[in-house]
């Protein structure tokens, strides 16, 4: 009963502590951050979306650092198509043994001169992660055109 009770004590000691350590997720300020949408749920798997607008920049120079952002990301079997802007690419799957989500990226110039570039992930149902962590990770993508 004692090594019990002395268990649940050091538990209750060490769970604030390491959710204090949690890294903090910052916006860049581009809004990417507070604009994902996150749809879909545990069962179901989960859809997220995010974007952001980046203005003077070209669009051969928006779609280079966008490719290079998704490799400096760790993704694999990157699959970019500048004609039509799109990017394939591959997540692997943490502990999963060789698995992979996919991960969707558009650049698009839009009407006004501004390029968007436009994130997209997915995760099967049963998976779990952090809807911030993945968050953090798309914008960094979605930023990179204009850093």
């Amino acid at each position: 009963m004692r090594n019990r009770m002395c268990g649940m004590v050091l538990v209750m000691l060490l769970v604030p502590g390491v959710a204090l350590a949690k890294k903090e997720v910052v916006d860049s300020g581009s809004g990417c951050l507070q604009n994902l949408s996150v749809s879909g749920g545990f069962t179901s798997g989960k859809q997220f979306l995010a974007s952001t607008d980046h203005e003077d920049i070209s669009y051969a120079e928006a779609f280079r650092k966008t490719v290079a952002a998704i490799e400096a990301e760790g993704m694999v079997g990157i699959y970019p198509n500048e004609r039509t802007g799109y990017i394939a690419a591959e997540n692997p799957v943490t502990g999963g043994g060789g698995a992979t989500v996919p991960l969707r990226t558009t650049v698009r110039r839009q009407d006004d001169g501004s390029i968007r570039v436009e994130v997209r992930f997915s995760i099967k149902g049963g998976q779990m992660t952090s809807n911030k962590a993945v968050g953090a990770g798309m914008c960094k993508i979605a930023d990179a055109a204009s850093l």
